[in-house]
């Protein structure tokens, strides 16, 4: 496929293989260093190509113009095919049903399903209700240091009437359960972002989910919610 696309494919290849080995996404400069490629004119019309054809997008970070912006692989297919076929093909002919209940199987469909949304960035905001609002979408990360712990967070959308949005992207085979430890994980979130990033605007939490989010003790956390229906509502005619 990327041979048929592209002239001198494999570094279209050499390029998407090295992004499938990180699943948040590379720098421009990790990409040079995996690859061996300078970072030079070519480089870039390699990742434009990739991105322009939707292979490949590209993540800006939040409010920091120093902080490298990641770019990540973004076609299922290849996705799926890095996971599931590239080093395992023909060891099982049943593999897909013998694997149904596999940590990697459950881990996958996560990561397919934060894809899904983000792939759908607009009828996220219809569904906020922010559709008319002028906003930025981004992404933040905190590495764990001696003050804070590890903080990833893979949607965030900034909007102009000063509210920010943390999305929280989760798949789950029904309504999805917020207990006690993800309670205490999304606070922290929360208040490392508002810690370390310095933000005086408001910050509100929205659950993208497949089926919702279970009413508990626990899931008032949530200000606003999205589910896998809404990602296909299309108001836009």
């Amino acid at each position: 496929m990327y041979r048929t696309l592209f002239s001198s494919g494999e570094k279209y290849i050499k390029v998407v293989d090295a992004l499938s080995s990180k699943r948040r996404g590379l720098s421009r400069e990790e990409i040079s260093e995996i690859t061996n490629f300078p970072q030079n004119g070519e480089l870039t019309r390699i990742l434009n190509d990739l991105i322009d054809s939707d292979f490949v997008r590209m993540n800006y970070f939040w409010g920091n113009k120093k902080k490298k912006s990641l770019y990540q692989l973004a076609d299922y297919y290849t996705l799926f095919y890095y996971k599931f076929i590239k080093d395992g093909y023909g060891n099982d002919e049943h593999f897909w049903s013998h694997s149904i209940d596999s940590s990697s199987r459950i881990a996958w469909r996560g990561f397919t399903f934060e894809q899904l949304c983000l792939d759908h960035i607009y009828q996220i905001k219809n569904k906020l209700g922010i559709g008319g609002v002028l906003t930025q979408h981004s992404i933040w990360y905190k590495k764990a240091d001696e003050v804070y712990d590890g903080v990833q967070i893979d949607l965030l959308i900034d909007r102009q009437d000063k509210v920010i949005t943390i999305c929280e992207m989760k798949f789950s085979s029904d309504e999805f359960v917020i207990d006690k430890e993800y309670d205490k994980s999304l606070r922290r979130k929360m208040e490392t972002f508002r810690l370390v990033s310095g933000t005086k605007k408001g910050v509100g939490l929205a659950m993208i989910t497949t089926y919702g989010v279970k009413k508990n003790m626990y899931s008032d956390i949530v200000n606003r919610q999205v589910t896998l229906d809404d990602l296909f509502e299309d108001n836009r005619w």
